[in-house]
């Protein structure tokens, strides 16, 4: 009897889907399903999912990952739902160690992943993100389910696609839960590798933002515009602080100067889009 399903949604990830069933196939758990949910890709990412004969593949709309993952966890007969993306791999234990704590104790609701790093560096506008995206210390404020009970996620309705990127934190926006940190679970997270996916990453990032200014008509209406005007003070600022951060200096000019301003027009981009024209898909 298969006790955990593991839910991907895709949109255009044949680049990076092959290296992340791989992974799921190497884990040391293996009474486990797959269900990948393709969220109407126009690439090859279902041609790609098709070679592995056990994956099971949903074609649906471009509606967001949230809605393609509800999707997934109807059909799944799993009793704890995995819940990851296509641009992630993992280490052997990883499945084993997130569920561990949820078959021990009934009444926990899910857990998340205690650290969560960037395998290669080697790209520039990767290493402008950053190594690491959750450090073991940042994952006790996670907001964001990997394993939760099958249950206990339908009950509380699944994902909200109207938070965008975040929807996979919408049990935080809405009731305040948080999943509980397993320990030994390490996450390898690709970044955006390209200047036009920095830039679309952040324009989506940004329709996804969270703020009590933003849903204030009619101030919201020159958020965009400000963020405009103080771009020139802005990005050196924010770019300062993200190599500081990143405890990477020699990046900062030119890279992170370039890097920032894709980001931060991508942000602009984003909130336009959301506040004038309320869209809000990748």
């Amino acid at each position: 009897m298969v006790k955990v399903s593991v839910i991907i949604p895709t949109y255009n990830e044949e680049k990076d889907i092959f290296n992340c069933l791989k992974s799921l196939e190497s884990q040391t758990l293996k009474n486990f399903e797959i269900i990948v949910v393709d969220d109407g890709s126009k690439d090859k990412t279902r041609e790609v999912v098709k070679k592995f004969k056990k994956v099971k593949l949903i074609e649906g709309e471009h509606k967001g990952p949230g809605f393609s993952r509800n999707l997934g966890a109807k059909q799944a007969r799993g009793e704890i739902l995995i819940l990851i993306d296509a641009d992630m791999t993992f280490d052997k234990d990883y499945i084993k160690n997130l569920t561990t704590p949820l078959f021990k104790d009934k009444k926990l609701i899910g857990t998340t992943h205690d650290y969560e790093i960037v395998p290669d560096l080697k790209n520039i506008w990767s290493r402008c993100w950053g190594k690491i995206r959750v450090s073991k210390e940042e994952s006790k404020k996670v907001t964001i389910f990997r394993a939760i009970r099958k249950s206990k996620f339908l009950e509380l309705g699944g994902f909200d696609s109207k938070y965008g990127y975040a929807d996979d934190q919408t049990f935080w926006y809405k009731y305040k839960i948080k999943p509980e940190p397993a320990k030994n679970t390490t996450c390898y997270h690709t970044n955006p590798t390209k200047l036009k996916n920095v830039f679309k990453q952040s324009r989506w990032i940004g329709a996804s933002l969270e703020n009590k200014l933003i849903s204030i008509y009619p101030i919201n209406y020159f958020i965009p515009s400000i963020m405009l005007i103080i771009s020139p003070i802005a990005i050196p600022i924010l770019s300062l602080k993200k190599v500081i951060k990143n405890n990477d200096l020699k990046i900062f000019f030119p890279w992170m100067l370039i890097f920032m301003t894709f980001r931060y027009f991508g942000t602009i981009s984003g909130l336009s889009r959301k506040i004038y024209l309320n869209i809000n898909v990748r």
